[in-house]
């Protein structure tokens, strides 16, 4: 196994004819550190290691190939048999999904999010993903469980990719490999206990939008006067900061499918007197119980060995993002949600403006070599983030928006900066 880059500035990783591509940032922007070590940790599952069993999807709407570590002293027949019959909550490590183009799903919308989230640095978490191919043969056996424990829509779905890996069609088949996009599923992502709303087929949106975060989102006046500030009710801060943010990155990759579909990590923050002043921190609540790098103590015990007060709650997650670039049916734009936002961090407002400034020949050109978007795809992307820069700008302009989505100006340990709508 060797990791190389291409002529595209790639990471590539082969096994045999199988490869795993991890794309390099958008033009203009740079590395993230943590993304770059999940793609690596992506990149570095081989299908055919013995600790390594798939099931089918069976769960959501799309077909996919769930990817899991197999338990010590289970073998293969008897997790096949047991744990790929459930749909949730089977007993083994769960590393990552192998999603397609089929149905609803779309690899070039899953492979282009981490990366439009990084060059417009918002602070919901996308989980990392690459591009990864997978020998047919490999697949067969995933495709034989689909079909005995798949019912209902997910069954339809199914039989839809079983018949596209059938006919090579070359939107999930190339060089007789089957593609597609590999996406991390560590650290306990589930549904948003409070966002993840989801209306009627006419407007899939209108509950979200009816929620009192949505309202507190689209309020003028300043989040600190809407939620009386405190470290307990930073997470109700929290999500107005969220929503906004999932409003520009799905308006600007024309997302269908993310009402019903807002995903949730669990977080732990806590305050920090230091020299400098006040300090906050956050952990993942599944890392909270694990050795702090370079000690035996984790972060619970340090935090009750010196009396720390911390909070916990819900963050959102853009896990599920395989239903975007679906240019008629971008739901956050038909709702106008961007035009109505009026809280957003100096931060984000700061490199939409600059990604938007992008030569669009240099963001054409990645979109399509890097992320497979057809050239009508790229352009709609291109257009719908100047679109996004545009109104965000004006809304600065007329100064009903808003820059202290930021926790710090919350608790008050920093000020609102001065207006810059450049």
């Amino acid at each position: 196994m060797a990791s190389v880059p291409d002529t595209f500035g790639r990471s590539r990783v082969s096994y045999g004819r199988e490869e795993c591509v991890a794309l390099p940032p958008a033009p203009g922007t740079e590395i993230d550190s943590g993304r770059k070590d999940d793609e690596d940790a992506l990149c570095k599952i081989k299908f055919d290691d013995p600790n390594v069993i798939f099931c089918p999807a069976l769960h959501s709407t799309n077909p996919g190939t769930d990817i899991y570590e197999l338990p010590t002293g289970v073998s293969r027949a008897s997790f096949e048999q047991k744990e790929c019959a459930k749909e949730t909550k089977r007993n083994a490590n769960f590393l990552a999904k192998f999603k397609q183009s089929t149905s609803c799903s779309y690899t070039p919308a899953i492979l282009a999010y981490g990366k439009v989230a990084d060059a417009l640095k918002i602070h919901v978490d996308v989980p990392a993903v690459v591009y990864r191919t997978m020998e047919q043969a490999t697949h067969k056996g995933v495709e034989k469980m689909a079909g005995v424990y798949a019912h209902g829509l997910i069954q339809q779905t199914w039989a839809g990719l079983v018949s596209k890996i059938a006919a090579s069609s070359p939107k999930v088949i190339k060089d007789g490999l089957l593609y597609g996009a590999m996406v991390d599923h560590k650290g306990g992502i589930d549904h948003h206990p409070t966002l993840n709303q989801r209306g009627p087929d006419s407007n899939p949106a209108a509950p979200f939008l009816a929620s009192s975060t949505w309202a507190m989102a689209t309020k003028g006046s300043e989040i600190r006067s809407q939620i009386p500030p405190s470290l307990k009710t930073l997470g109700q801060m929290m999500a107005v900061r969220d929503v906004g943010e999932m409003a520009i990155i799905d308006h600007i990759l024309a997302q269908q499918d993310r009402f019903g579909n807002v995903a949730k990590k669990e977080k732990i923050f806590w305050l920090e007197q230091t020299a400098a002043g006040q300090k906050l921190h956050s952990v993942k609540a599944t890392k909270a119980n694990k050795p702090i790098d370079g000690t035996n103590q984790t972060t619970m015990q340090y935090l009750n060995a010196n009396h720390i007060p911390y909070v916990q709650f819900p963050v959102m997650v853009l896990a599920d993002n395989d239903c975007g670039l679906r240019q008629n049916s971008n739901v956050v734009q038909k709702n106008n949600m961007v035009q109505h936002l009026r809280h957003i961090s100096s931060s984000v407002y700061k490199h939409v403006q600059s990604f938007a400034k992008t030569n669009p020949g240099d963001l054409l050109e990645y979109f399509q070599n890097q992320t497979l978007m057809t050239s009508d795809e790229a352009k709609g992307v291109i257009a719908r983030l100047q679109e996004v820069a545009s109104i965000l700008k004006k809304n600065c302009d007329n100064g009903t928006l808003l820059f202290d989505s930021k926790p710090e100006i919350f608790l008050g340990m920093e000020p609102i900066p001065p207006k810059n709508c450049e």
